[in-house]
Parts: structure tokens; C-alpha cells; sequence
């Protein structure tokens, strides 16, 4: 490699950890909005933040104790009521509308 080529691949691992960076302070400010933390997920980010809304809306609509039935349910009616024959990512198109 030339000096070009190493220069533009540093610069392009560089902006690349700005990337990941940025994305892990905006995922952490999502978390701690919802009152949530993360262990270990093979979710994408945006398919997270949605269950996370959902569970939150239903957390806050429950009058008193947690009702963990109705909870499941709720999620199970927004991620699983895909239609049939889809590819995998119009299954993620689908589920993030």
C-alpha cells in the first residue's frame, strides 16, 4: 500500500469508531430514558428500542402491580404478528414500522 491507501484507511477507522462511539452515548441516553439496562442482545439497536417502548407503555399503563402476562402479550402482539413468506429483512422493515 502507497501512503494514500494507509492514510485513507486510517481516516476510515477513525470515523468508524466516531460511528460506534456516537451510537453507544445515544443507545446508552435511550436506556436511561426508559429505565433500562442492556445485559447481552443479538437484537439490532433499532428492534431494541422499540421493545423497549413498548414495554415501557405498557409498564406505565398497568394501574398498580405488574401484570407479566399482559406485558408478554403486548410484545408477543408486535413482534410476532409478522406475515408469512417474508425474507429476513422485510421481516425487519415490517417489524420497525
Amino acid at each position: 500500500m502507497d501512503g494514500a491507501e494507509l492514510e485513507l484507511e486510517r481516516r476510515s477507522k477513525f470515523l468508524n469508531s466516531l460511528i460506534q462511539k456516537k451510537k453507544a452515548i445515544q443507545q446508552h441516553e435511550q436506556n436511561e430514558r426508559l429505565n433500562v439496562k442492556v445485559r447481552a442482545s443479538d437484537m439490532p439497536l433499532p428492534l431494541q428500542d422499540k421493545a423497549f417502548r413498548c414495554a415501557r407503555d405498557q409498564l406505565d399503563s398497568m394501574p398498580g402491580k405488574l401484570d407479566s402476562k399482559r406485558l408478554a402479550l403486548a410484545l408477543k402482539k408486535t413482534f410476532f404478528n409478522v406475515p408469512k413468506r417474508k425474507t429476513s429483512r422485510e421481516v425487519v422493515q415490517y417489524m420497525l414500522e
